[in-house]
């Protein structure tokens, strides 16, 4: 199985599971992911850009800073710009944040339900996923764009049912 199909799999492990919306960093070197996967609002990505609102979120910030797993609730007291508060007007009210790698490269998945909290089955399948996605993604880390194209259109395959 090449490395397309292998990631390909695994997201539809993430979006076969589960009715959550996500958004995926795959080895993330200088604050750049490789890849990108995403199915969160078009609309909330949107506003989160316009606004600026990367430099102010505590679940990214955690994500970045940390390694495990890590309830967004447990984050509200630091989120001085309200990027949860409003996040959640995009219904991403409940999530999780995945940190997964080292030092040098690491991946990041943030998963969030509109109605309930995260399960522990998800937060295992989540977490699992990632750590497995974070070792297909190293194979293709230092690969030129050309050959990072069809993993980057993955991610349209995933926009395109929720449109």
């Amino acid at each position: 199985m090449n490395v397309s199909d292998q990631i390909r799999a695994q997201l539809d492990c993430l979006t076969a599971q589960s009715d959550w919306r996500f958004a995926l960093g795959l080895i993330i070197r200088f604050n750049k992911p490789t890849l990108m996967y995403q199915t969160y609002p078009q609309a909330w990505l949107d506003y989160y850009a316009r606004n600026g609102l990367l430099f102010a979120d505590p679940i990214l910030k955690w994500g970045m800073e940390n390694f495990g797993i890590c309830d967004w609730a447990e984050l509200r007291a630091q989120d001085t710009a309200c990027v949860m508060e409003r996040a959640a007007t995009f219904g991403l009210v409940h999530g999780i944040i995945v940190s997964t790698g080292n030092e040098v490269s690491r991946s990041v998945g943030f998963f969030a339900h509109a109605q309930r909290p995260i399960t522990p089955e998800e937060t295992a399948l989540a977490k699992e996923v990632m750590e497995r996605l974070h070792e297909i993604s190293l194979t293709v880390a230092d690969a030129d764009s050309a050959s990072l194209a069809p993993l980057l259109s993955l991610n349209q395959l995933l926009r395109d049912p929720l449109t």
